[in-house]
């Protein structure tokens, strides 16, 4: 396998694996056209505010504004596909950001062959994905 030259840059975003549930990708909340202008605004200003990072700053920061490790366990819709395609065990975990006043989720996986590849899986626009406690 041919070394990744992007290891330790900042993150490079690809949705390569994107999962097909609709209640979980962009068709969902452009839909709700009311909202839409608005979500979609903060969603992309959080995928700028990604790509201009690297690995190690987002570590460095709270989960609010950085990120959080939930195991793939822990989810309730069938990443089923992904797990095959990425090569996940039941035991990984999905990195998820909060954007929009912490209301949505971007899911993602990184890259085993490139650190700095994110994979964005799909989007958490209502709080069903996971359990996100009380």
């Amino acid at each position: 396998m041919k070394e990744c030259i992007a290891n330790n840059n900042h993150i490079i975003l690809s949705f390569k694996y994107s999962i097909s549930n609709k209640d979980y990708t962009i068709e969902k909340v452009v839909k709700a056209k009311e909202k839409c202008n608005k979500i979609i605004d903060k969603l992309f200003k959080k995928l700028e505010e990604i790509s201009k990072l690297t690995w190690e700053e987002l570590q460095n920061r709270p989960h609010e504004t950085g990120y959080e490790m939930i195991p793939i366990s822990e989810f309730k819709i069938s990443l089923e596909s992904i797990k095959r395609e990425l090569q996940l065990s039941d035991d990984s975990k999905i990195i998820v950001f909060r954007f929009n006043n912490q209301n949505n989720r971007l899911l993602g996986v990184r890259s085993k062959e490139c650190n700095s590849i994110l994979y964005i899986i799909g989007y958490d626009w209502d709080y069903s994905a996971y359990d996100h406690g009380s």
